[in-house]
């Protein structure tokens, strides 16, 4: 048999067959990567119920929580010009963004209230200010301060309110903000290790961790104290980062202190405006009338800083013109803590109740 080889013309047709198959399969693959990038997601592009179990904090009760998450999809604008390859190329450019959690205010139960603003200490820094909620009262800023009841007429199903609220309040402060605790009756100190109370002839000297001492003595009764001494020479701390440690030390000392006689709002948001830095958000909690008028303490907020200053009554319908008014005029929100735990948002102290 005589074997010939193959002609140029025979050659050439063979390339061009070669040719097309690869044209061919290459537009089918890019076919499929169009239909991947564009025809996919906005199939996918549907609300995604997700689900968790949050516990409500007055027993073991453990009740589901829903919430819709929405995925976002950035569509090109002009389709029409663009070929299947552009479009490709732009829609795999678009970087994928993460929302940071914000906390959830809510008038239900408490531990319904504060979501996760932050993740517990919050994965994001601080630099523009972050929020954060106390019972269903949620503010932004860089310092906060809690000016808490620690008064004898506390009782303990209150005083437990108190610390639970501020415990996921402290544990949900996003990282890089500050923080301070301060607690109050007939004069104040605030909630570090080192700093102590104790009620002497009818007078309260507090004592701090350089054993520096304050004194403080009723004036009108024992809703009515006075500092005895010059405003600079007032109780004073510093701003504490958030941290696990800190947060732990702040709690330890809400349940080693004694109560304190009296009940007096002036000198103890008094202290609270001096602090150095001012505060952005003052969260005041109370569980009735301190016998303080509004005004001064309005002038004190317009002369250092002008904090927010969102006010608590716990339990209590008592006061509550004077704390709507100090909410009011700082901007703040006035919320009574009702009988059940339940945080109730006031917008008129004249329909308040249980």
């Amino acid at each position: 048999m005589l074997i010939t080889e193959p002609t140029v013309e025979e050659k050439n047709t063979e390339k061009k067959l070669i040719a097309i198959i690869v044209t061919v399969a290459l537009h089918v693959f890019l076919g499929i990567i169009f239909i991947l990038v564009t025809v996919v997601p906005a199939l996918r592009d549907e609300p995604e119920i997700v689900a968790k179990i949050v516990s409500t904090e007055r027993g073991d009760d453990m009740k589901m929580e829903k919430r819709t998450v929405m995925k976002q999809i950035k569509q090109a604008s002009n389709t029409s010009a663009a070929s299947p390859i552009a479009k490709m190329v732009r829609a795999n450019s678009v970087a994928k963004m993460v929302a940071p959690k914000t906390a959830k205010v809510t008038e239900g139960p408490i531990g319904l209230g504060q979501g996760e603003f932050g993740a517990g200490f919050g994965a994001s820094s601080a630099g523009m200010g972050s929020g954060v909620s106390f019972f269903g009262s949620r503010s932004s800023g860089r310092r906060f301060l809690f000016v808490l009841d620690h008064s004898a007429s506390m009782n303990i199903e209150q005083e437990e309110l108190r610390n639970r609220e501020l415990k996921k309040a402290l544990f949900n402060l996003p990282k890089g903000v500050q923080y301070q605790v301060m607690l109050f009756g007939g004069g104040g100190l605030f909630a570090e290790p080192g700093w102590d109370g104790k009620h002497i002839n009818g007078e309260f000297i507090v004592t701090d961790p350089g054993r520096r001492k304050y004194l403080f003595k009723p004036f009108r009764g024992v809703e009515d104290w006075e500092f005895v001494g010059d405003d600079s020479e007032l109780p004073k701390a510093k701003w504490l980062p958030v941290s696990k440690s800190n947060i732990d030390r702040t709690l330890s000392v809400l349940d080693d202190i004694e109560k304190f006689l009296g009940t007096d709002w002036a000198i103890a948001l008094k202290i609270g405006h001096l602090m150095r830095p001012p505060p952005d958000v003052i969260f005041f909690m109370s569980d009735g009338s301190g016998g303080n008028a509004p005004r001064p303490i309005l002038e004190i907020n317009r002369r250092y800083g002008s904090p927010i200053i969102n006010t608590f009554a716990m339990q209590t319908t008592a006061g509550a013109k004077s704390f709507f008014e100090i909410a009011k005029g700082t901007g703040g929100e006035f919320v009574i803590v009702n009988r059940d735990g339940k945080p109730v948002k006031v917008n008129d102290p004249n329909e308040v109740g249980f």
